[in-house]
Formats: C-alpha cells, structure tokens, sequence
C-alpha cells in the first residue's frame, strides 16, 4: 500500500474480531508469515477519541494490531470497555470477520445515501491520533457484514506493505475474497448493488456432487448453494445462500446467522498448502469443483486456530 488513493469502490481493510487479539496475531503471523507488528495499538477513551455508540459518548476502547497485505489493510481487533460495534459482534458471533471498509474524502458526504437507504451510524469516532475518523453502519442487518467508512485528514500516507517471501506460508498474502453467508441471495444482493453502486450480479447455482465432486468432513455431499460475486478493487466479496444439505456454509448460517464466513487466497497449488497447514493442525473440512470444472477451492477447518475459516482457490489454467 504506497497512499491513500483508494477509490471509494475498493475496499481498504478487512477486520478481524478477536478475543486475545496477542495471540490472535502471532498465530496469524506463525501460519502466514505475515510482517504483522508486534505492536499493540490501544485506542484511547471518548475524551480523545469522541467515540460515540448509537450517538451517546462511549468509552469503548480496542486493542488493535495491523498488517499490510497486497493492497489492503488486515486488522485484528480485541473489544476492551463495552459498548461498541466490536463487542456487540463478538457478543453475538464469537471471534470472526467484523467488517470491510472503504475510504472516503468527506464521511458526512459518503454517508447520505446510507441514511437514505435507511441504515443507521451505530459506532463512530476519531482515530487515535485525530488523524482521520472511523464510522460503522448497521449494514449487517441486510448485507451481512457490517460497513466502516474511513476518512483520513491531511496528507496522511500509509507505508507500503513490505515485500512477501511466496515460498513460505501459503504462498501469498493477498486476500482475493471475503465470504459472506446469507438467507437470501437474491435479496442481499440486490441491497449490496443499490446502496454500493454495483451492477447486480446474476446468480450462480453450484451442482451437486455429479459435477462438483463435494466432499463434506471427508464424506460425498450433495450440498449447494446459490452465489453472486461483487468485485471491490482486490476483494472479492461472495454472498453465498446455502441449501439444507450439510455444509460449512450451512454450519455457519445455523450457528452465526447471516456473516462473513471465510476469507479467501488464490493459491497455485492446492495440495502443497494443504499439506502446510495440516503442520499446524488446520484440516480440510470441504472441497469441491468450480460448477466449470476449471478449478477447484477448499475450506479449511481453521476458526478455532485463525477466528475464521480459510478457504484456498486454484485455478487449473
């Protein structure tokens, strides 16, 4: 990441909720090898920050670590003093994806038509350094995962993300895609293309196993699911509607509800990394081929380890 020259369509961060967001991070770091600090940033108290909670002054602080990884920012972020946005989800949901966010020049500007959409400001506040200001809406409640809008003062530039060594690790650290499970795609989806500014995607219908060969827990599944594919600069976000067959998608929507499920990597050689990450106990729980047979991906058995499924796309040309 060289600057802040993100376009308000791209999106800039990728959040991660975490319990003990110390260990979250050297886990994170051991698995990938990513140039993750070893810093912990603490947010300071409402008199610094102006933090305010469905606009009443909060106190609610984070502890907050970061990594740059291709052209974004992932955040692991531990709730401390309630309330917040961030203790909220780990209330409901347990460690996991909090949010993507995008950056804007003017947040009362770039807020408008998600007042107009309805949606609401459910946490806001300045950064720790008065730098810029942070605003989360409550677009869980139809999307899936809720929306942060970052607007930054000044010229306050970003350092790069250092260069990655593709021989260790998994290979990459790029993040290709953010997995969102949902009651109805169709819906979602439409609500994501009105309020964001994106065509409406058609929608896909994965085959059953005589196509796609699905392996659920190391057993044939005839699991599906309906999906649409919203691009977003270098994150994909997928909404994905599961049927009632057994799967990871299903075993979330039962456990979780609606939410962000998996973050994804392009990898170029699916069962090398597999046989990585079963070194650090992390196991295939699904696979399957694309509905097109010109690749195939994988999610890994990592939330208990990571605080979020892993999923490994490749694909054959």
């Amino acid at each position: 990441m060289s600057e802040l020259s993100f376009s308000e369509r791209a999106i800039a961060q990728v959040c991660l909720i975490a319990e003990d967001v110390e260990k979250s991070a050297d886990r994170w770091r051991r698995v990938f090898n990513w140039a993750i600090s070893d810093e912990v940033e603490i947010t300071h108290a409402h008199d610094h920050t102006k933090a305010t909670y469905h606009g009443e002054p909060t106190d609610a602080r984070a502890k907050i670590v970061h990594c740059g990884i291709g052209d974004i920012h992932f955040e692991i972020l531990q709730p401390m003093e309630p309330p917040s946005s961030w203790q909220d989800f780990l209330d409901r949901h347990g460690e996991g994806i909090h949010h993507i966010a995008f950056f804007v020049p003017d947040t009362a500007a770039a807020l408008a038509p998600y007042l107009a959409a309805g949606y609401q400001v459910v946490h806001q506040g300045l950064f720790t350094g008065q730098g810029g200001m942070y605003t989360y809406l409550d677009t869980d409640k139809d999307m899936g995962i809720v929306i942060e809008l970052l607007e930054v003062f000044g010229d306050l530039r970003l350092p790069p993300a250092p260069p990655f060594d593709r021989s260790t690790g998994i290979g990459t650290d790029v993040i290709c895609q953010v997995g969102v499970i949902v009651n109805d795609v169709l819906a979602s989806s439409k609500r994501v293309a009105a309020v964001l500014g994106k065509p409406q995607p058609p929608i896909i219908q994965t085959p059953g196993y005589d196509l796609a060969k699905t392996m659920y827990r190391g057993a044939p599944s005839e699991a599906t699911a309906k999906l649409a594919f919203f691009d977003f600069g270098q994150v994909q976000i997928e909404l994905i509607e599961p049927d009632e067959e057994p799967s990871v998608w299903r075993d979330y929507l039962e456990a979780k509800g609606e939410g962000a499920q998996h973050i994804a990597f392009q990898v170029d050689n699916t069962r090398i990394v597999t046989d990585y990450l079963a070194g650090h106990g992390i196991e295939v729980i699904q696979q399957g081929l694309y509905a097109d047979g010109s690749g195939m991906y994988t999610y890994l058995d990592s939330d208990n380890l990571l605080g979020t499924t892993i999923e490994l796309l490749e694909n054959y040309s």
